[in-house]
């Protein structure tokens, strides 16, 4: 799988950043749709045997930032989001890494559980 990271209602100054310092690195930069938010993460990284889901009406505000990292090692990941903060991207709270779980989780579900494990951890 080629490296890809995955933005959803990323700031166009910000996402300007990131798309040029992924083409340096040879990482591809896709954004997530508002209708593509039922979606396994699967499909959403065009990953073989992935379908597009019927979908299905979600009441939750998804209004904050997300990034998602396929493709990665976590050592990358690491060096990756170093280079972010050098070029003064501010932090983004919500954002995960392609897992053999989460992989089958629909964007929104995924984005809760993010957002959840963030508010927890600020407690």
């Amino acid at each position: 799988m080629k490296e890809t990271i995955l933005l959803y209602h990323m700031d166009n100054d910000i996402e300007t950043i990131i798309r040029k310092i992924a083409e340096q690195l040879d990482v591809e930069v896709k954004n997530i749709k508002d209708e593509d938010i039922c979606q396994k993460m699967g499909y959403l990284l065009n990953i073989d045997g992935y379908k597009r889901e019927e979908d299905i009406e979600v009441n939750d505000d998804l209004l904050q930032a997300f990034m998602f990292f396929a493709g990665m090692v976590e050592k990358q990941l690491d060096l990756l989001l170093d280079v972010f903060k050098m070029a003064k991207i501010p932090f983004i709270p919500y954002k995960a890494m392609l897992t053999e779980h989460n992989i089958e989780y629909p964007f929104y579900q995924l984005y809760k559980n993010v957002a959840h494990e963030y508010e927890q951890m600020k407690m």
